[in-house]
């Protein structure tokens, strides 16, 4: 399995396994915004290589997401990142993880809609130009 730095490197994604806002589903009932914060952890699992309830964060009582964001209060970058990671840009993955920190804010009215995070995405990561595999959701193509 490739990690996001490697599909990074080759202009792709990988997409896998994801995880469900707790918060916003305990109707039972998935939501726009519950998917987007699903979103978000995926993006996080692939910029951390870990998993939402990795034992390394769980055993402190956190999740991958309060995870992130206690390193980032703290300014450790360089802990979020996963190690295989070294010959990806930094902006880049600085950029894919301020995505996910929007996707998975604990207010759900103040996540971007799945449109707008793929916008995000076309315009700081990836071209915005159409390809084969992938039709641009940009308003800039």
């Amino acid at each position: 399995m490739r990690n996001i730095c490697t599909a990074l490197t080759a202009d792709g994604f990988l997409w896998g396994r994801s995880s469900l806002d707790w918060h916003g589903t305990l109707s039972g009932i998935a939501t726009e915004k519950s998917d987007v914060y699903s979103f978000g952890v995926l993006l996080l699992e692939l910029v951390t290589g870990k998993r939402p309830t990795d034992p390394a964060f769980v055993k402190r009582g956190l999740n991958v997401v309060g995870w992130m964001n206690t390193l980032l209060r703290e300014n450790r970058l360089e802990d979020v990142v996963d190690t295989r990671c070294k010959d990806t840009d930094m902006e880049t993955l600085e950029v894919i993880l301020e995505i996910a920190t929007r996707c998975t804010d604990a207010n759900p009215d103040d996540r971007p809609t799945m449109n707008q995070a793929l916008q995000l995405l076309e315009q700081e990561v990836m071209s915005p130009c159409p390809s084969d595999f992938y039709e641009s959701h940009s308003d800039y193509c």
